[in-house]
């Protein structure tokens, strides 16, 4: 981690390809995608004045939006030598009216007065890398609250409490919400936006909402390609965790594996590699013959084989 700039320097200048380079070894298949939001973040940093910037990550689940939004703060703490911080919210702890007063702070008299607000870390770093997975399913209440920070930055606290300042900080939203890609790819960037606007409108019937939020991104599909760089990258982790390096995976045991993507994306695939991998060691009883080593995979995910590289 290079040496982090003093809070009153003013920011380093950095280039889209900074961003976009790092965050393409993390995140696989969603190239184009990702030189978008680095465009999207350099263009808000290069501005005078500071303004949240908002953006909202649409696709098929398990296609890359969470770990895009949760690798950028390191990145960004990286690029910009600065700390950037990272909240991560799930919609669906935001159903019930009640609920919305843990992000806006509960009004005098009411339950959880006093408490902090889920963004209250904010107070103390400004700079702050925040998503709220699959908004479609939190209260459209949440949405409405935050239409005043989305246009001023600054988030209002229903305890009375100072706002929040927001405008140092990347405000990401992921939603599953379907687009129609029928000739998607072929429209203009505005055609693209107008797109992704309707399908939120659509969801939460309030079509001022989507009116504010200028930045929509569509996640794709996985290739097989990116299908595959997933599955290596779950089991290079995986292996990681028992001192293990990876030098080869067969083919065939590669395809076992991707038999377990469904629609659900490459998310299935995460568990079956933990489990293969910890089953054939605990079967073995020779972790410690094999701690530090490289190996070879082949077999099945069933009976799946270990050569010492």
């Amino acid at each position: 981690m290079k040496q982090l700039k003093q809070e009153s320097e003013e920011p380093k200048m950095v280039w889209p390809e900074e961003i976009a380079g790092p965050l393409k070894k993390k995140i696989f298949g969603q190239d184009e995608v990702i030189d978008e939001i680095a465009r999207k973040i350099v263009i808000n940093k290069m501005r005078k004045d500071k303004k949240l910037l908002v953006m909202v990550f649409i696709g098929p689940t398990a296609t890359g939006k969470s770990e895009t939004a949760k690798s950028l703060s390191e990145i960004l703490s990286d690029c910009y030598e600065t700390p950037y911080g990272y909240i991560e919210i799930a919609g669906n702890e935001f159903i019930s009216e009640h609920t919305i007063n843990r992000f806006f702070g509960a009004p005098p008299g009411y339950v959880g007065y006093g408490k902090d607000p889920v963004l209250a870390p904010v107070r103390k770093n400004p700079r702050h890398v925040i998503v709220i997975n699959e908004v479609e399913k939190a209260n459209t209440k949440l949405l409405e609250g935050l239409m005043e920070a989305i246009d001023t930055g600054y988030l209002g606290m229903a305890d009375n409490s100072k706002p929040i300042d927001l405008n140092e900080c990347i405000l990401c939203f992921t939603s599953n919400i379907p687009v129609n890609q029928e000739g998607f790819d072929k429209m203009s960037r505005y055609e693209r936006e107008e797109v992704c606007r309707d399908a939120f409108t659509k969801h939460s019937n309030r079509p001022e909402i989507s009116g504010k939020i200028g930045n929509f991104v569509v996640f794709n599909d996985l290739s097989d390609t990116a299908s595959m760089e997933i599955v290596v990258k779950f089991i290079k982790e995986e292996l990681g965790n028992y001192s293990l390096g990876l030098t080869h995976i067969d083919e065939c045991l590669m395809v076992d594996f991707l038999k377990h993507q469904t629609k659900y994306g490459a998310r299935g695939i995460r568990s079956v590699v933990r489990d293969s991998i910890g089953e054939h060691l605990l079967k073995g009883r020779k972790l410690e013959e094999l701690k530090d080593r490289s190996v070879s995979l082949k077999g099945t995910i069933d009976h799946i084989e270990f050569e010492i590289a």
